[in-house]
C-alpha cells in the first residue's frame, strides 16, 4: 500500500454537522440538567425541614428532571422531543418560583434572600444551570436540520431523525 493511496480525512469530513451539532447540544442539556437534579436534591431536606410544601415541589421537580434526562438520553425521537419539552418546563418552573420566594414571597409567608446563604449561592448557580439548558434548547430548535435547506431553522423536532443518539 503506497503512502499516495492513504488518505487523510478531509478538513470538510472533520467538520461538525448540525446533527453532531444537535447532539452536542442535548449532551450539555443533559449535564445541565443532572447538575440542577443535584442542586435540588442537596437542598430539599433543608426545604422539607423549614417549609414541607417547598420540599415536597423540590423532590417533585428533582423527579420531572430526572425524567428528561432520560427523554433526553433516549434514542427514540419522542422520547427526546418530551425530554427537552419536559426539562424546559420544569427549569421554567424553577426559575420563576426562584424569583418570587426572593421577592414577594411564596404562600405561606416564605421568603428568601438572595445570596447570604449556601441555599442562596446553589439557587444562584441553579439559574446560571437553567439557563444552560434553555440555550441548548434555543439553539437545537434553530439549528439547521438535515430534512430542510441548509440554513434554515428547524423548530420541531428538537432532534435529527439520521443519528440515533442525536
Amino acid at each position: 500500500m503506497s503512502i499516495a493511496s492513504r488518505q487523510q480525512p478531509s478538513l470538510r469530513s472533520v467538520e461538525s454537522t448540525p446533527s453532531t451539532r444537535v447532539a452536542s447540544l442535548r449532551w450539555v442539556a443533559i449535564a445541565a440538567a443532572l447538575l440542577n437534579l443535584g442542586i435540588h436534591v442537596y437542598l430539599a431536606p433543608m426545604h422539607l425541614e423549614e417549609k414541607p410544601y417547598i420540599g415536597v415541589l423540590f423532590l417533585i421537580g428533582s423527579t420531572a428532571l430526572a425524567v428528561a434526562v432520560v427523554g433526553l438520553a433516549s434514542d427514540q425521537d419522542r422520547m427526546r422531543t418530551l425530554g427537552w419539552l419536559l426539562g424546559t418546563a420544569t427549569s421554567l418552573a424553577m426559575v420563576i418560583a426562584f424569583v418570587l420566594s426572593r421577592t414577594v414571597g411564596l404562600p405561606g409567608n416564605y421568603r428568601e434572600t438572595w445570596g447570604t446563604s449556601l441555599e442562596d449561592i446553589l439557587g444562584l448557580v441553579s439559574l446560571g444551570v437553567e439557563a444552560v439548558f434553555f440555550g441548548c434548547c434555543l439553539a437545537s430548535l434553530t439549528s439547521a436540520g438535515t430534512s430542510g435547506a441548509p440554513g434554515q431553522p428547524r423548530w420541531l423536532p428538537l432532534h435529527d431523525r439520521t443519528a440515533p443518539l442525536a
